[in-house]
């Protein structure tokens, strides 16, 4: 078998452990990232073998885990070794934030690895949620919504992917489905963020309601073939970001007359849809109707 070199240059997030450098790379990095320690020998195929596999996983974690060698050929490693309690090598001993998490003696192979450090790298969903949160924070919501669905869809038990997909349907306007979703958060999850999302339809449901739209409503309903209202009424509800039942209303006279009232239905139909979001399941409902009346 071919050995190792465990004293190879350090490269991207794999560094071999020293004197000199282990204070700043296993206690002060591991304030931020997930430090794996890798206590091996090149005296020992399945060292090798085990420090190999470590190092191919921690390229595909980068961003999340520096693999530290400590190599255990050397006198002066031997002894941090025994400060740590090793007796066999290999031996792996996890640490984030200064402290020792968990460990394994002895070898695995990838996919045992993965696993092993599973609870302690963050979760996919985890990335989208922070990027979610940001974009709320700064009331981007066109541009949150692509990336909380994507986290709901990686993971529909968690409750936060869940509550922040729920805001950002309700800051568009998407009342019915985010309805949907706060009816399925069970009681153990029912806290102060969903109390706020609750309030929050409730307030969106009151504004969808305004004397101006009860009175287009009514208007319409006496006359409905009337395109001029229709659009009047479209315009209301798009300013109450109930933008699914404008489409619906506009919908319901193109798919009578392409042309109604020289065209201004479909413009005002295409206005809506540019200003919602990327990604609105609504907004591609909406569009794939208006290509299949086009085309």
């Amino acid at each position: 078998m071919d050995s190792l070199n465990l004293n190879q240059e350090p490269s991207n997030n794999v560094i071999n452990i020293t004197a000199e450098n282990f204070q700043h790379e296993i206690l002060t990095v591991s304030q931020s990232k997930l430090i794996v320690i890798n206590f091996a020998t090149e005296r020992s195929g399945e060292s090798i073998k085990l420090s190999e596999t470590l190092a191919k996983v921690a390229s595909q974690y980068t961003d999340d885990l520096n693999l530290a060698i400590v190599n255990c050929d050397d006198p002066q490693m031997q002894q941090l070794a025994m400060q740590f309690g090793v007796q066999n090598l290999p031996t792996v001993i996890l640490f984030k934030e200064g402290k020792g998490l968990n460990g394994f003696a002895g070898e695995q192979n990838e996919a045992q690895v993965k696993e092993f450090l599973s609870p302690y790298l963050p979760k996919p969903e985890d990335k989208l949620n922070q990027q979610v949160a940001e974009l709320i924070q700064s009331q981007n919501y066109a541009e949150a919504l692509q990336p909380a669905k994507e986290a709901y869809q990686i993971a529909s038990d968690n409750s936060l992917s869940k509550k922040q997909l729920i805001d950002v349907l309700l800051n568009l306007g998407q009342n019915s489905e985010a309805e949907s979703l706060l009816a399925e958060i069970g009681m153990v999850d029912q806290d102060d963020y969903y109390q706020t999302l609750t309030a929050k339809l409730e307030l969106n449901k009151e504004a969808a309601e305004t004397p101006e739209i009860q009175a287009l409503r009514q208007a319409l309903n006496e006359q409905p073939n009337n395109a001029e209202l229709t659009v009047k009424l479209a315009v209301q509800l798009h300013q109450a970001q109930q933008n699914e039942e404008a489409l619906s209303i506009l919908m319901a006279i193109l798919v009578k007359d392409l042309h109604a009232q020289d065209g201004e239905v479909k413009k005002v139909f295409m206005d809506i849809l540019a200003t919602m979001a990327k990604g609105d399941s609504v907004a591609t409902q909406y569009r794939r109707k208006l290509y299949s009346l086009l085309y």
